[in-house]
């Protein structure tokens, strides 16, 4: 057993006893799906940290930011962060107040309307599961390839381990696991970047080195590579103009805005918050840590080029955990890859279930409600696995079909439902499905004709087109009931246990630091990226 394998099998048995320890606190459905509705500030964002910087992130990213297109990810980084803030003053803190099991029900309950749950529900549970075979395949890579098992085997074990912690302690195992995850994942990158830089010659170093030589200059431009790396064709993202580049930066930037405002592995964990002070202040640290995790990510990725500039791309971390790095920090960078990528299995899993449970079954005993959540996360999880098993590894794009379909499809109808006063349950309804439609068989078209589209043309915003102008017709052809306006003027109706002083003094005290944020990521971006390539000859 080589000393990578032993790190992780140590690792998922840890998750697995905190498991069977956190599923004896289970007293019922609202623990199990919502963790009681009492999780403090450091779990909701560990969670929403841990459910975002999965094997997506860490091989994903990486690979394309190892092609050459740095630039235009960091360009989304910086968006997707502000989503966090956005989503949790705009939509999170309304959710939290709803008291709903799951965003679906928040939007049944908002237009009054079963045809609306149960349309959200089955758009969750798509892209719910279109990200867990993007989490899943990832998982199979790095096991595979860090260990020497079989690919086929590595996934059955990484599904057992998550349908493991999901099905026995439900949302409070995964808010526990979740949060011990981003703590390993996060303090081994941060010293794991550093170690890279170090290795590969320094940090300003290597950057000047890479911005001098012409061949790769363009990886750390501002448009990104517009070649590949032979010289010929399109670059990483399949553009060749800097505008393209950019204007997929900006698309990915509000699809990835869009699932950190209202997405439901990020926004559902709202609803486990003890109140809606550790909404708005959770999404604060999200919003940071997220973005220093995407740069130290992509940087990195872009470093190993000076040293091995011929890796598979997905490869590029794993490669330099395990050539770069001293064994143990190797050992606990990849544990901590892994457990992330547990970490967001467990949470697709957790909602697949929640929403089969409360918003297609609509099963209203609570142990019921509990064993058909169960069943739903075991059919997920075959299904996944089979079509894991049977389709090579596409990590990257399985993603972002999943983050588009949010954007395509909830985006515009959750910011609607909280700020229209005219928007319809038929708007509403229609909005999510011509969005989810127009996203998804577009993005289904390209996959399997091998087309390529322009970057303005990009099935995100077809799909969000789509939506806007069908929730506006919609809406415009039908009235608001009474039922519908009661619902929305019942969201702004701030209880009074929100107005505790003490709740309020901390959340304005972490309004006024979260300002220190953008001259933070200001200086980050010059200090690490912008001066050692300007200096570059």
């Amino acid at each position: 057993m080589n000393v990578f394998l032993l790190g992780m099998c140590v690792a998922m048995v840890i998750y697995i006893i905190i498991g069977i320890v956190v599923s004896r606190s289970i007293q019922g459905a609202e623990d199990f799906y919502v963790a009681g509705r009492r999780a403090p500030v450091i779990l909701i964002a560990g969670s929403m940290i841990a459910s975002y910087t999965s094997t997506g992130m860490f091989m994903g990213d990486a690979a394309t930011s190892y092609e050459g297109a740095f630039a235009p990810l960091i360009l989304f980084a910086g968006m997707q962060s502000a989503g966090y803030i956005i989503g949790a003053v705009f939509f999170g803190r309304y959710l939290r107040r709803s008291r709903c099991m799951t965003i679906p029900e928040f939007f049944g309950q908002r237009f009054h309307s079963s045809k609306m749950q149960s349309l959200a529900a089955i758009t969750a549970i798509v892209m719910m599961t279109v990200y867990l075979l993007s989490v899943t395949q990832g998982i199979g890579t790095l096991m595979s390839l860090v260990t020497g098992l079989p690919y086929n085997g590595c996934i059955v074990i990484a599904l057992l381990v998550a349908a493991f912690i999901s099905i026995t302690s439900g949302s409070k195992g995964v808010l526990i696991t979740d949060t011990l995850m981003a703590t390993i994942f996060t303090l081994s990158m941060i010293a794991g970047a550093i170690v890279i830089a170090r290795n590969v010659g320094g940090w300003y170093d290597t950057l000047k080195t890479l911005a001098a030589d012409p061949a790769t200059r363009d990886m750390l431009s501002a448009s990104g590579r517009l070649v590949g790396k032979d010289g010929t064709g399109a670059g990483p993202l399949g553009y060749t103009t800097p505008t393209e580049n950019i204007m997929w930066g900006l698309n990915y930037g509000v699809v990835w805005m869009s699932v950190c405002m209202v997405g439901p592995w990020q926004s559902s964990r709202y609803q486990m918050a003890r109140n809606e002070h550790v909404v708005v202040r959770s999404s604060f640290y999200s919003a940071l840590g997220v973005f220093i995790m995407e740069f130290l990510t992509c940087i990195a990725a872009v470093m190993v080029n000076r040293v091995n500039p011929d890796l598979v791309s997905s490869h590029v971390l794993l490669w330099a955990a395990m050539n770069l790095m001293p064994t143990l920090l190797g050992v606990i960078l990849l544990t901590g890859v892994l457990s992330a990528g547990i970490s967001s299995a467990t949470t697709f899993l957790s909602l697949v279930g929640t929403s089969f449970a409360y918003d297609v079954r609509r099963v209203k005993d609570e142990k019921d409600s509990i064993m058909n959540g169960r069943i739903a996360m075991v059919a997920a999880g075959i299904i996944v696995a089979l079509v894991a098993l049977y389709n090579s590894p596409s990590i990257f794009w399985i993603m972002f079909l999943g983050g588009a379909i949010v954007a395509a499809s909830w985006m515009p109808v959750a910011v609607a439902c909280i700020f229209s006063r005219r928007v319809t349950k038929t708007g509403a309804f229609a909005g999510m499905l011509f969005g989810f439609l127009g996203c998804f068989c577009l993005r289904l078209y390209t996959a399997l004709s091998g087309t390529s589209l322009p970057a303005w043309l990009d099935p995100s915003i077809v799909g969000m087109v789509l939506n806007v102008v069908a929730m506006t017709i919609g809406s415009a052809l039908t009235q608001v009931t009474k039922e519908e306006k009661e619902a929305r003027e019942a969201l702004f109706v701030m209880p009074e246990s929100e107005k505790d002083p003490r709740e309020v003094a901390k959340t304005m005290f972490s309004a006024r630091l979260s300002v220190a944020i953008g001259p933070i990521v200001v200086a980050l971006l010059l200090l690490l990226w912008v001066v050692p390539f300007a200096m570059a000859k």
